[in-house]
């Protein structure tokens, strides 16, 4: 075979795993804390733990999360994997751990809601300026749109807690244009938890406080993905040289063949 068609075919073959080779990186939250409707002025910034709690009978409260992750260096991870700009974002997740995972239980701290299965939701935040030790709920509408000019609220996705005991649980968020933006820029991600209608969760995890903050799991690959008729498009031109080189190579052969017979 034309020694110059080898590296061809080679990149050929090769191309394709290396456009669809995929990178995570793990960053734990820089920031986390939650609100409490029934002490509207207070802050839990320094507790280590926060709960996404919907009002019950016995404790007529709801809670809403805030964890704040800084995407600074998992972009810079990603630029100097792929160089800037030849990278997409594919899946995104969050890791969260509970000491209290339980149905039933009651946190040591009696700020906090009874365990319980049910249904949550997670949220993007456009706003990032906030502190873990000064937001409360009376201040969390400043970060929600009509609280600020350029405020919005992106939705993640609806899940449900079990309530079953896992001490570690994995979300899958929607990989949405705002989320995938911030990741890109390298900004700040502020992602909000809240109970949905008609739930009665109450789903208490840690936050940097505890040693063990939520980690938000990015994946990314190279850009642009081959679609198949890139690759069908590749393989026909693998084939048409190697056709064009043999042919050329057979005349070649029947030339100095006939002009050793000429001799």
């Amino acid at each position: 075979m034309n020694r110059t068609l080898l590296p061809a075919l080679a990149v050929w073959l090769v191309w394709p795993a290396a456009l669809n080779a995929q990178t995570t990186y793990s960053q734990a939250a820089a920031a986390g804390t939650f609100v409490n409707s029934s002490q509207p002025a207070s802050n839990y910034g320094t507790l280590g733990g926060m709960e996404i709690a919907a009002p019950t009978t016995a404790q007529d409260r709801t809670e809403i999360t805030l964890q704040e992750f800084n995407t600074a260096a998992m972009q810079a991870s990603f630029n100097a994997d792929y160089g800037a700009g030849n990278w997409t974002v594919t899946s995104v997740t969050l890791s969260l751990f509970s000491n209290v995972p339980l149905a039933g239980e009651q946190p040591n701290n009696s700020v906090f809601n009874v365990i319980a299965a049910g249904g949550f939701e997670f949220d993007l935040l456009g706003n990032n300026n906030w502190s873990e030790t000064a937001i409360t709920w009376n201040t969390l509408p400043t970060l929600l749109p009509g609280g600020g000019a350029g405020n919005t609220e992106t939705s993640l996705g609806d899940f449900t807690w079990d309530a079953a005991g896992e001490t570690s649980s994995i979300w899958t968020l929607g990989t949405v244009q705002p989320l995938v933006d911030e990741i890109e820029a390298g900004s700040e991600v502020t992602i909000m938890g809240q109970p949905t209608d008609s739930s009665t969760v109450g789903y208490l995890f840690n936050q940097i406080k505890a040693g063990a903050p939520g980690i938000l799991n990015v994946t990314v690959q190279a850009v642009p993905e081959p679609s198949p008729a890139a690759l069908l498009a590749g393989f026909v031109g693998v084939v048409v040289g190697l056709r064009c080189w043999r042919g050329k190579w057979n005349l070649t052969t029947k030339h100095t063949k006939h002009t050793k017979g000429e001799g």
